[in-house]
């Protein structure tokens, strides 16, 4: 066995990771610089918040795409709060994705709701 090669791979695939870790944690911070200081302290990521305000089925749906965010490894947060005081259903904080459930709302409301979210962030909508 030629153990330089095995070191210089094993030290390559070391950096080749911190540059992920890097790179995905300045996206979150990127991410997560425009919510709300309140909804980005303590304990609020990776939480499911709802209120009973909603329907069964739009909670259902926003706790099945929570766990799918989770099996992916990324992180989220539920009803975060812009800073232009808009609210989303989801938000990968992950990738910089707010996922919008739909119920009993229709596009056109779904369009005027999407002109309030910060530009830089992509919008799925998802229908229960």
């Amino acid at each position: 066995m030629d153990y330089e090669k095995i070191k210089a791979s094993y030290y390559r695939s070391k950096r080749r990771a911190y540059f992920n870790q890097k790179y995905k944690r300045e996206h979150i911070r990127s991410s997560l610089n425009l919510v709300r200081f309140s909804n980005r302290c303590g304990g609020h990521v990776n939480c499911i918040r709802f209120s009973l305000g909603e329907s069964w089925q739009h909670i259902a749906k926003k706790v099945e795409v929570c766990c799918s965010l989770r099996e992916m490894g990324h992180d989220f947060l539920t009803e975060a709060i812009f800073l232009n005081g808009s609210r989303c259903d989801v938000l990968d904080i992950t990738e910089g994705v707010v996922y919008e459930i739909l119920h009993s709302e229709t596009d056109e409301q779904l369009g005027e709701k999407i002109k309030k979210y910060p530009e830089t962030l992509a919008v799925m909508k998802v229908r229960c």
